[in-house]
């Protein structure tokens, strides 16, 4: 079974991405992997006119059809400190705010009926000191903790009852990831690739280079409908390397023919590659 990884559904304009989305609604993937979690995937998913039964979610290891359907945390309905206020403010801001002071910012779910997607809580000097996310359906996405304004951690719940993962940061790099089961990995990339291992039948293609290619299990395809040249107008070096590594963990590339003459100007090997056309 061959399955399509997106990296992000903030993505979801880009060129490449479109792509695997258009290969998978033509039926030549069966499903689509989404490696970043996201707060409104399934509101995205159906925008996008695709099935939730066949997008995955690595973090959660649920499908979207999976996460619990509600009306959502209504702005007046979200719990407050006692003598707090929830305020909206003349240009659209909105804040609980108690005495004068604000406790915290709100942000509202676009093209909604004023539902709640965030709360950032403020220490008492104005600064944030937690953070909570909400799905478009009410329940909790993510719990985040700062000190002095910088992320520390992030717990993920992604609409269930409990913490299904756990992100710990320091000097803004995300550097130590904690899953529902305890294990622990160095790094998202490492975590993500457990996760696709436990699914031995499926074959993963991605649909660009770059920090992409940290999530390339043994026998990955590398489907580059973009293009290959950098701004230079030469082949991009991590292409370079795919094709000239016969070790390299991409072992098929499919590209358009019109990247041919550059490949062949470049000399570079051809025994991976397909073409899309």
């Amino acid at each position: 079974m061959q399955v399509g990884l997106i990296n992000n559904f903030d993505n979801r304009t880009a060129p490449e991405v479109i792509w695997q989305i258009d290969q998978f609604k033509a039926g030549h993937l069966a499903e689509l992997w989404l490696v970043t979690p996201h707060e409104d995937a399934i509101d995205i998913a159906n925008h996008l006119d695709l099935p939730l039964d066949k997008i995955f979610d690595l973090s959660s290891q649920t499908y979207l059809s999976e996460q619990a359907d509600s009306d959502g945390l209504w702005f007046y309905d979200l719990p407050v400190p006692n003598q707090a206020q929830l305020v909206v403010n003349p240009d659209w801001t909105k804040a609980i705010v108690s005495s004068g002071r604000v406790l915290a910012d709100v942000r509202w779910f676009a093209n909604s009926n004023r539902l709640v997607q965030a709360v950032s809580w403020k220490n008492i000097l104005g600064e944030i000191d937690r953070k909570e996310i909400y799905q478009r359906n009410g329940r909790l996405f993510a719990r985040q903790y700062f000190d002095g304004g910088q992320l520390l951690q992030s717990d993920f719940y992604i609409g269930q009852d409990q913490v299904v993962m756990q992100d710990f940061y320091f000097q803004g790099n995300r550097n130590y990831v904690l899953d529902q089961e305890l294990n622990h990995f160095p790094n998202a990339e490492e975590h993500i690739k457990a996760v696709m291992r436990q699914r031995p039948d499926c074959e993963i293609q991605l649909c660009s280079l770059g920090w992409d290619l940290n999530l390339a299990l043994p026998g990955t395809k590398l489907a580059l409908p973009a293009g290959i040249l950098t701004a230079n107008q030469e082949v991009d070096p991590q292409l370079k390397d795919i094709l000239q590594n016969s070790n390299h963990a991409v072992t098929t590339v499919a590209l358009n023919r019109a990247a041919e003459p550059a490949i062949r100007e470049a000399k570079l090997p051809t025994t991976k590659i397909t073409w899309l056309d």
